[in-house]
C-alpha cells in the first residue's frame, strides 16, 4: 500500500501545483472585475482594449502570458507584469507547502496559502480603486 501511495504522489502534487495555477488565473479575474462592480461569471474573459475573447492559449496560467510575449494577441495592447506573477505565486505557495511538510498536510496548508493570497490580491486591488489609483 505505501509503494502505491509513494508512486501517485507526485501525480497529486503536480496536480494541486495546477490547480493553483488555475485558482490564481482566477484570483487575476476577480481582483480586475470586482473592483469595477463586473461579474466574475459573465461575460467570458476578454481583452479590456479591444474587446476579444480569450482563447485557450490565452488562459494558459503564465505560459499564455509568455507565449503571447505579454501583449494581447489581437490589438497588442500590454497585459501587464501582475497577471503572471499573482498566478505563479498561488503555484509556488502550493509548491513550497507539499515540498515543506508532505502532501499532507502541506497539500491543505498550500489551499489556504492560496485562498489567502487570493483575498490579499483582490482587497488590495478593491482599496486602489476605491482610493483611485487603479484604472
Amino acid at each position: 500500500m505505501q509503494n502505491e501511495l509513494a508512486l501517485i504522489t507526485p501525480f497529486v502534487a503536480g496536480y494541486l501545483v495546477l490547480a493553483s495555477l488555475v485558482f490564481g488565473s482566477f484570483i487575476n479575474l476577480a481582483a480586475d472585475r470586482l473592483p469595477r462592480g463586473e461579474s466574475v461569471i459573465h461575460p467570458r474573459s476578454h481583452c479590456r482594449s479591444c474587446g476579444r475573447q480569450l482563447n485557450v492559449v490565452d488562459l494558459l496560467p503564465v505560459a499564455g502570458y509568455l507565449i503571447r510575449s505579454g501583449r494581447c494577441a489581437t490589438c497588442k495592447t500590454p497585459i501587464g507584469a501582475a497577471s503572471p506573477i499573482v498566478e505563479a505565486t498561488c503555484g509556488a505557495l502550493m509548491l513550497g507547502a507539499i515540498l515543506t511538510f508532505g502532501l499532507w498536510p502541506g497539500g491543505v496548508l498550500g489551499l489556504g496559502l492560496v485562498a489567502l493570497w487570493g483575498v490579499l490580491v483582490t482587497s488590495l486591488s478593491m482599496r486602489r480603486r476605491a482610493d483611485g489609483l487603479a484604472r
